[in-house]
């Protein structure tokens, strides 16, 4: 367990890609669910517990198709199985450190308190896991570093507007 654990901060820190975390169907499931249960938490802030749940299955179902057909694009269809694994665990730690700062932003909205230093350790946070899975998409589709920001760009686009499609009185 320590050693996948620092398997993942590794790849947080883009010192190695999604091939150091081992090949494992029961990984991925748990690393599904981890990711399922962290993203409810961290929306709970400005949700309700089912808008979470469903925009949590709505996030993991477009991560998954966009990552499965990117990957027969770049035809590396076997690499899906690591590449899941990655995201999915570094995203799950994404949103645990996400967590507090959600509950303390929507406080802080709340009282109508304007807290830069959130926003902008908001924006790290984000900016911090976008170049992540820029890291793994590099690495998993074996293309060059600005092809894979393009890529991951094109996935948050994608992601923001349908959660805007689908949860309008959410706002974003």
């Amino acid at each position: 367990m320590t050693a996948l654990l620092k398997a993942y901060m590794h790849l947080c820190l883009l010192n190695k890609g999604p091939e150091s975390i081992p090949y494992s169907i029961i990984l991925l499931r748990i690393v599904l669910v981890l990711y399922f249960i962290t993203g409810v938490l961290s929306s709970l802030a400005s949700s309700s517990l089912g808008q979470s749940m469903a925009m949590m299955c709505v996030d993991i179902f477009v991560l998954m198709a966009f990552c499965w057909i990117c990957l027969q694009v770049f035809n590396k269809p076997s690499r899906f199985n690591q590449m899941m694994t990655a995201i999915l665990g570094t995203g799950s730690l994404f949103q645990l450190l996400a967590w507090p700062l959600m509950f303390y932003f929507e406080l802080a909205q709340a009282k109508q308190v304007i807290v830069p230093e959130l926003g902008f350790l908001l924006l790290m946070l984000i900016s911090w896991n976008l170049a992540v899975y820029a890291h793994i998409f590099r690495k998993s589709f074996a293309i060059r570093l600005y092809a894979a920001f393009f890529i991951t760009l094109a996935y948050a686009i994608i992601s923001i507007t349908l959660r805007q499609l689908l949860f309008p009185e959410l706002g974003a």
